[in-house]
């Protein structure tokens, strides 16, 4: 199918109007990108899929409600839609398995030489095998760029937690990449 360009105001205009060429295009335009945010929160391909689509459903439901000025971009708005559903799917399933608050520890420095020699899908990976909530928080936190507070409300945790959640994200992804790295080393790579 050809995708036709438009501007984003002019797309949401056409989606209005129940144009579904331009439904579509919207749909091609914007369904990698939260394929593969939803994959980061769910680690899961029917999950994932179902969650998509729950947001795209709601997005063409609520798109006369959505407004440039006041929320940025519709690929932004869209994605903020598919964070929502996949929290409500893993809060659902009570998939968060929250550690209790600690206090702050200090973390290792990560070896910067061991990240460059990485690609991007095997970090993506690592991040997608972490434990629920240590994944979503590390997510919400250091990849979408919500505060801890804002993670905590989201998420009905204490702030305390989601540090916490986060701390222990990064040191198992830490722990993750020099494992990684080591196997290399040890291939001569």
């Amino acid at each position: 199918m050809k995708t036709l360009i438009f501007s984003e105001e002019k797309l949401v205009e056409r989606c209005l109007a129940n144009d579904r060429k331009a439904q579509a295009t919207l749909y091609e335009q914007h369904y990698a990108d939260l394929y593969r945010l939803g994959m980061r929160y769910l680690s899961d391909h029917q999950d994932t899929e179902d969650v998509v689509i729950q947001s795209f459903t709601k997005a063409f439901q609520n798109l006369k409600a959505f407004r440039f000025q006041g929320q940025g971009s519709l690929g932004k708005w869209i994605r903020t839609i598919l964070i929502h559903e996949a929290l409500k799917l893993l809060q659902k399933r009570k998939a968060f398995a929250f550690d209790s608050p600690v206090e702050e520890a200090q973390l290792e420095s990560p070896d910067f030489n061991a990240l460059q020699s990485m690609a991007a899908e095997e970090i993506i990976r690592m991040i997608e095998r972490l434990p629920s909530g240590y994944r979503t928080v590390f997510n919400l936190y250091s990849i979408e760029g919500y505060g801890h507070k804002e993670v905590a409300e989201m998420l009905g945790i204490s702030e305390s937690t989601s540090k916490t959640q986060l701390m222990k994200a990064r040191k198992t992804l830490m722990h993750s990449i020099a494992t990684s790295t080591t196997h290399y080393g040890s291939q001569g790579i």
